[in-house]
């Protein structure tokens, strides 16, 4: 990982010190080598204890949901805004729960983490899962040594003998913490918004689908089963527009309004991405500003969805200024706009 990412991983998370993510950061990589995700089931820090485990869990569980480190929130504004992306993935998944959801509430045990699913959403591309995490039984959370990472590596959902769709080491796979006004330091639900591929959401419903939620290939984790009886519709506009920013060409082709994310699919290959001179945010009609989340090389960026996606947002290039200190506080999470292109959703 460049040092441009690691600052990003930095600035992301905040409040953790320094020395735990590169503690992180140096395990991860000898991990994925090896091939060893259950490496990060439980990690203790050599003589300290880390008062809040779950929040470098929550944070690094958030990120590498989107494919990789490199996919990482990329704005340093981000924990300006974050309060705010939280109020909007709240409101916008118990609206959709609340019609479209298959209410499950399966508890099992895997490892001494106590895992629930508690529901499960078709979409059009995407299926939503929303599982709550208890893992105070462990011995290591108890005092603080116990790093939290325990969230499952591999997805897999069939149909019978089918694979309807799967997410190995995280891949095609988006993870949001549900903020919830817990006070409690070991348990935490957790939104995996994986994508269906080809295979349309509204074809599933009816069908007994199976989730399998596993610390390896072929390993142990969480099982359930569930029908889901409607699906909620995306929308998605054609745009097919191009715009020019200095050297640049950029085109908008497309853009899809999902459960929680707006999904902008762009042709740029030099802007929006982590290292990139330029970043992209989306502001919507109330001027409210959405970090990028850079997909993968598929042209798509992901944000969090506004309350209400209205009939314009704003795609806005920008230059981040953003300054960390030495244990990763943000000191300067200032930025410039140098372009902004209008989005008409008719």
């Amino acid at each position: 990982m460049s040092m441009h990412n690691t600052e990003q991983l930095m600035a992301a998370i905040g409040e953790i010190d320094e020395k735990y993510i590169h503690e992180y950061l140096k395990d991860h990589v000898a991990a994925e080598k090896s091939y060893l995700p259950a490496h990060f089931r439980r990690k203790h820090v050599n003589g300290t204890g880390l008062r809040h485990p779950f929040i470098l869990a929550a944070a690094i569980a958030a990120m590498l949901g989107t494919v990789s480190l490199a996919a990482v929130p990329i704005i340093g504004h981000l924990l300006a805004n974050y309060a705010h992306e939280r109020e909007c993935i709240l409101k916008n998944f118990d609206e959709i729960e609340a019609e479209y959801a298959v209410p499950i509430g399966d508890t099992q045990e895997c490892s001494g983490v106590i895992g629930t699913l508690n529901s499960a959403i078709v979409e059009d591309h995407y299926l939503v899962l929303s599982y709550t995490f208890d893992w105070s039984g462990l011995e290591e959370a108890q005092d603080g040594s116990f790093h939290t990472w325990f969230l499952p590596w591999f997805f897999y959902i069939t149909e019978g003998d089918r694979i309807i769709c799967s997410s190995t080491y995280t891949e095609g796979l988006h993870t949001q913490t549900y903020p919830e006004n817990v006070d409690n330091d070991f348990t935490a639900t957790y939104l995996y918004c994986i994508d269906l591929g080809d295979i349309p959401g509204e074809s599933l419903t009816g069908k007994e689908l199976t989730v399998q939620l596993l610390y390896s290939k072929d390993g142990e984790g969480f099982t359930s089963t569930f029908t889901p009886r409607s699906c909620f519709t995306d929308r998605d506009w054609i745009i097919e527009r191009g715009y020019r920013f200095g050297e640049h060409e950029i085109r908008l082709k497309e853009v899809r309004e999902s459960a929680l994310y707006v999904t902008l699919f762009l042709d740029c290959p030099a802007i929006g991405h982590a290292g990139d001179e330029y970043q992209f945010i989306l502001s919507d009609e109330l001027n409210h500003e959405y970090a990028v989340y850079s997909y993968g090389d598929d042209g798509s960026f992901w944000f969090t969805k506004p309350e209400s996606t209205g009939a314009q947002l704003t795609l806005k290039i920008v230059r981040s200024h953003l300054k960390t200190d030495s244990v990763g506080q943000i000191i300067d999470d200032s930025y410039e706009v140098l372009y902004e292109i209008p989005i008409e959703l008719n």
